[in-house]
């Protein structure tokens, strides 16, 4: 039950953060907070940072219904098969559930934070993906200790 909690807390974390941005910012508007960082109000309507978002809507549709199938798929794995990866599915879950609640009713993922040095910006993303990203890092640490002791041990 704390599990879905956790998963609730997140979404609603970045959920309120999008409403924020949505109700106080006008679209494609900018917001200077230091030399390094903005905030930034965009409209993702592809995938990983704005990839594939010249396609038609339908496809695109399509293509986030098969992604998040095959990410509840792994989640579940994660969740039920290997209790030691319970908190990447936990992390993994939410930020698909934040995105994808995105797609769904604001018809594009609201995304927000922009780092930056100089002129060179990483393309503006939000707390979901931030979720998503902490997952992917937990999951590389976890298999990159798991080689290193498999390798110890020959």
């Amino acid at each position: 039950m704390k599990d879905f909690f956790l998963i609730l807390l997140l979404f609603f974390l970045d959920q309120i953060s999008k409403t924020y941005i949505v109700n106080s910012m006008i679209l494609n508007s900018s917001l200077e907070i230091n030399s390094y960082f903005n905030i930034v109000f965009i409209y993702n309507r592809g995938f990983l940072f704005g990839y594939l978002s010249n396609l038609p809507e339908s496809l695109l549709f399509y293509i986030h219904f098969i992604l998040f199938l095959a990410s509840i798929y792994i989640i579940y794995k994660f969740l039920y098969v290997k209790q030691s990866t319970r908190i990447i599915s936990l992390f993994l879950f939410a930020g698909a559930l934040g995105n994808s609640f995105d797609r769904l009713f604001r018809n594009g993922v609201v995304d927000f934070l922009d780092f930056h040095y100089l002129d060179i910006h990483w393309p503006a993303f939000n707390l979901a993906d931030s979720f998503i990203l902490i997952s992917v890092i937990i999951y590389l640490i976890k298999h990159i200790r798991s080689e290193k002791i498999v390798h110890r041990n020959c």
